[in-house]
């Protein structure tokens, strides 16, 4: 396959890095604009401007399978437009949802597809957050995109409280969120933490999977023949999240299979962000 990566020189040649190894990949074109790309079978885009969902727009009109590397887009009219779009030209879109995208998380969704109960705490040491207002908002909007799309049901209802000091202090925020299938999932993030801390735990009737998300460790706890909780261990580099995502992309575009965060699922999650912050707005 042939992909072109568009963005700014240095950040396109460290992707580059990321898709050599892989062997589907023949060759890899840097440019910085879609109307550079020429002949590719899919491209990345780097962009965290404001117009990225434009550029991303252009590549699908240009009848590009695309790669979106940014934080994740919460425009539901755009998402729609690019939806659309996509289906009509037939091309495969992919968002960089790293929390979903994380070799860790796919092991966790191929042994759970749909958990019962998810509970994702992180704790930010404040003086990692360079940005803490969109840098908090980012945190809960990934962990939130996490739970829509793991358990893949309608949510009937959510609870919803966040805590500032002021407008330019956010502390914490606490989600509960209850699906239409009778799962929920619960959400803790607090930004004022002396360490980093950052676990998501999963269970379902058979298993519950516990993972230390920094390092990618999971503790797999299974019930044995005595009736005993057995825990086992299974353990990602960190490092390979970049190069797995891109291979997740190639193989859809060759499979002609869903892409591992889509589209739909950008969509599913910018609803729900609407309603979680007119939930926020009850309460400020």
């Amino acid at each position: 396959m042939k992909v072109g990566i568009v963005g700014d020189a240095t950040r396109t040649v460290a992707w580059e890095k990321h898709l050599r190894p892989h062997g589907i990949v023949s060759e890899v074109n840097l440019v910085p604009s879609i109307s550079d790309l020429g002949e590719v079978d899919a491209c990345l885009i780097l962009d965290n401007s404001a117009t990225n969902l434009d550029t991303l727009l252009e590549s699908v009109h240009a009848g590009y399978s695309s790669f979106l590397i940014a934080k994740q887009p919460t425009d539901i009219q755009k998402l729609e437009k690019i939806h659309r779009a996509a289906k009509e030209s037939g091309v495969k879109i992919q968002f960089s949802h790293w929390p979903t995208l994380a070799p860790a998380t796919q092991w966790m969704m191929d042994s759970i597809h749909r958990p019962q109960f998810i509970h994702i705490s992180r704790y930010v040491n404040r003086n990692t957050l360079v940005d803490p207002v969109n840098e908090f908002r980012n945190i809960w909007v990934d962990e939130l995109g996490l739970c829509v799309k793991w358990i893949n049901s309608g949510i009937h209802h959510i609870e919803a409280q966040a805590s500032w000091l002021d407008s330019n202090n956010p502390i914490s925020i606490h989600l509960f969120l209850r699906f239409d299938n009778g799962s929920s999932a619960s959400i803790i993030i607090y930004t004022s933490s002396q360490d980093n801390q950052h676990q998501r735990l999963a269970s379902s009737k058979a298993e519950v999977l516990d993972c230390n998300v920094p390092n990618q460790t999971i503790r797999i706890g299974r019930l044995n023949e005595s009736g005993h909780l057995f825990f086992g261990k299974q353990t990602f580099d960190p490092a390979q999240a970049a190069e797995k995502a891109a291979l997740l992309f190639l193989k859809s575009i060759q499979l002609n299979s869903e892409t591992a965060y889509s589209s739909y699922d950008a969509i599913q999650l910018a609803k729900q962000i609407e309603k979680v912050e007119q939930r926020l707005g009850l309460f400020s």
